[in-house]
């Protein structure tokens, strides 16, 4: 059976009223005190568990024949749809709420700044990827989708594809042992690091604002340890990643592997990482004798290096902070607008290359297109 269409302008246009009307009304709410933070990132739960829930049920469509189709495109398409308008709501209601927090003086500077670079990033990056890999590919997709059904995927072939392709790369392995291993930390430890703030985010924000303890800022509890731990190992995967593609850069320059060289983007993310490690070291640099800090060996290392004038320094520690997450938001923001994206891009168009049977059909329709405009038979 075929895939759905993708709506039209204007049902679409027509289907986004209530939605927005709702999320205004939430941001308004929040502004004026009426609904706390805990509505947001309730929203933020909701919305992550409902994407989730359309990841799953989109990979049994493509993975398996397994449950009757028609019933699968519908509730992947409801779980997305669902999803993707609950994350606005949920970014509108904490919106209202830190608007609030601001007219009321409770903000730091540090956080007035932050709050809007990371939602300016956030919007970047989710219009960038969609506009890639949505809004470019439509008219594609429109054009081909009445020939393109369930019973034509080629189940094993995705599923391996997947594997050895977008886990695994082992087409780079076989390349370059250097280029993969790269690789491998760069998009790994990255994608890791993103996976534990989101859960950090929930851990240090959502349960406080639900009444739950706050055991974020209780120093020494497992959890909290076991985060940090994430966060050293994470951000030296990236550390080693970033170092070892600019010695490829200066091994390949001048040489036709030059073009597999992304300088700019190594060197941006290395500075992320590098003021990170800065940040964390000048937070512990004041209590290093505390047992706990063990946890966090990278972070142990640069409060040791820095040593003992960065001890005390809110100022100096806010601007490092601020330098870092602001770099962080940049980079965010960078990634569907450079040649990061295809992180993205081209593991999906490896994915469909799998698909004998889609490729074929698709090029018969062109063939007899062709045919027939020709005054062929």
């Amino acid at each position: 059976m075929p895939i759905p269409a993708v709506p039209e302008a204007a049902e679409a246009h027509g289907e986004i009223s209530l939605p927005v009307a709702t999320a205004a009304l939430l941001f308004f709410l929040g502004m004026i005190g009426v609904i706390g933070p805990a509505w947001g990132y309730g929203l933020f739960l909701v919305a992550t568990l409902l994407l989730l829930a359309g990841v799953i049920l989109l990979c049994i469509f493509l993975l398996s024949r397994a449950f009757d189709a028609d019933r699968l495109q519908r509730g992947f398409a409801i779980a997305f749809t669902s999803g993707a308008w609950t994350y606005v709501l949920a970014i509108s209601a904490l919106a209202g709420f830190f608007v609030l927090e601001t007219i009321e003086h409770r903000m730091e500077l540090k956080w007035l700044i932050f709050g809007p670079a990371a939602l300016l990033a956030i919007l970047v990056l989710d219009w960038g990827l969609y506009h890639i890999l949505v809004q470019k590919n439509a008219q594609t997709w429109q054009r081909y989708r009445h020939v393109i059904s369930r019973d034509q995927v080629e189940s094993a072939a995705l599923r391996a594809t997947f594997i050895d392709e977008v886990v695994l790369h082992r087409s780079l392995l076989r390349v370059s042992i250097f280029r993969w291993i790269r690789h491998q930390l760069i998009l790994w430890g990255f994608g890791l690091m993103f996976a534990v703030e989101v859960l950090a985010v929930f851990l240090r924000e959502a349960l406080p604002a639900f009444g739950l303890p706050d055991i974020w800022r209780m120093p020494g509890h497992p959890v909290r340890m076991a985060f940090d731990f994430a966060f050293d190992f994470t951000g030296l995967m990236i550390l080693i990643g970033c170092v070892l593609a600019l010695l490829f850069r200066l091994r390949a320059h001048g040489t036709p592997n030059q073009k597999f060289t992304d300088t700019p983007s190594a060197v941006f993310l290395l500075l992320v990482v590098v003021t990170g490690f800065v940040v964390e070291g000048m937070r512990i640099a004041g209590s290093l004798q505390d047992p706990y800090h063990a946890a966090s060996p990278i972070g142990l290392l640069f409060a040791y290096t820095l040593g003992d004038p960065t001890r005390g320094s809110k100022f100096l520690a806010d601007a490092i902070w601020l330098l870092h997450a602001l770099a962080a938001c940049a980079f965010i923001a960078y990634v569907p607008l450079k040649r990061l994206v295809h992180s993205c891009a081209t593991p999906l168009g490896r994915l469909m290359n799998s698909q004998k049977s889609m490729l074929a059909a698709k090029k018969d329709y062109v063939l007899r297109g062709l045919f027939t405009k020709h005054g062929g038979t």
